[in-house]
């Protein structure tokens, strides 16, 4: 009973910090989309369902909540592959701790760091004059999971995002709250998150703050083979963006405005407008793991498969994922590459 008044303490404290504004998809915060851990991104970014792994964090806070160890995960995305020369400096990393407290649950914290790169200065020529660092962008989170049931798992994450374009910055509040059910007739969990709720972005306009890019998910994950030799697993996810729950005054003044089109407030909720991910992962013997996934995100054309493996011994883990990058001149798939640590 105690845990459950400390979980529901959180919950509510953090839900009376947030705003209500919703934008329609033009959102500040992006790299908060970017995605986190390298075993989520080999099966289409699909883990709202999965726990005991410290990623749940960036996913699905109650996943840590079956945590039985100290865990540490470290990442790093560079992407210049994906955008070519353009991109030059990019990077997005990221490093997520967690760990149970006795009996009180799970404790964690994570951090996002993207790295915007350099932008070239021209005067009124075409020549350059010389380059500007475009800044970086972060996330700070403090995580707390518990076990509410022997079936159902809960989580929270209390967020600090800061967001830099070269002179202008601002710093907002948000919160992650996640639920997963285990189901007993069938081997399948059952999870929901709702990411990023909180305190818009606001850079140049002071009467009028962007919105985070605030998401809704559901997730599944279908265990099919669980033994101490193979385990086999199939999981999905389905993300809707809230943050389009409401028109923008762009939208009301705009005649040719198809909220159908644009997945603004229940449109939001179709496939067209949701972000759609399947899953598959097989581990051998707890040391090798193979994955693969596929991906789709709504008016992102190009490829949607992803793969990836992992190598374990010990308490230490590699893991490695490729991933589709975007459609431009000189722009490829990118590679992810992350360790985990157990203790």
């Amino acid at each position: 009973m105690k845990r459950v008044f400390i979980l529901g303490a959180l919950l509510v404290f953090m839900l009376g910090t947030t705003g209500s504004y919703a934008g329609t998809g033009r959102t500040a915060a992006q790299f908060l989309s970017l995605g986190g851990g390298t075993r989520a991104a080999g099966m289409g970014d699909t883990f709202t369902a999965v726990s005991g792994d410290v990623i749940a964090a960036f996913w699905n806070p109650g996943g840590l909540a079956s945590i039985s160890e100290m865990q540490m995960t470290v990442s790093y995305t560079n992407y210049a592959a994906m955008f070519g020369e353009a991109s030059e400096g990019m990077y997005y990393g990221l490093t997520a701790f967690a760990m149970p407290v006795r009996d009180w649950g799970v404790l964690g914290t994570s951090l996002q760091l993207q790295d915007q790169g350099t932008m070239v200065i021209t005067t009124d020529s075409p020549e350059p004059v010389g380059e500007a660092d475009l800044g970086m962008n972060w996330a700070w989170a403090l995580c707390y999971a518990d076990e509410i049931s022997d079936s159902l798992l809960a989580g929270v994450n209390a967020k600090i995002i800061h967001q830099k374009l070269w002179t202008e910055s601002d710093t907002a509040y948000a919160a992650d709250i996640g639920v997963q059910y285990a189901m007993s007739a069938v081997p399948l969990s059952i999870g929901a998150a709702l990411q990023n709720l909180g305190t818009g972005i606001q850079m140049t306009d002071e009467y009028q703050a962007q919105p985070l890019p605030r998401n809704l998910r559901f997730g599944l994950a279908l265990r099919l083979v669980d033994t101490p030799a193979h385990r086999f697993q199939i999981v999905s996810d389905y993300t809707s963006f809230v943050d389009k729950l409401s028109e923008a005054e762009e939208d009301k003044e705009n005649p040719d405005f198809d909220a159908k089109k644009a997945g603004v407030g229940v449109y939001a909720f179709l496939p067209e407008n949701s972000q759609r991910g399947l899953g598959a992962e097989y581990w051998y013997s707890n040391a090798l793991g193979v994955r693969v996934g596929y991906k789709y995100v709504p008016d992102m054309p190009g490829k949607h498969i992803t793969m990836g493996f992992s190598v374990r011994y010990s308490g230490y883990q590699i893991d490695y994922a490729r991933v589709p990058g975007i459609d431009v001149p000189g722009g490829s798939d990118i590679d992810k590459v992350a360790l985990l640590f157990r203790f």
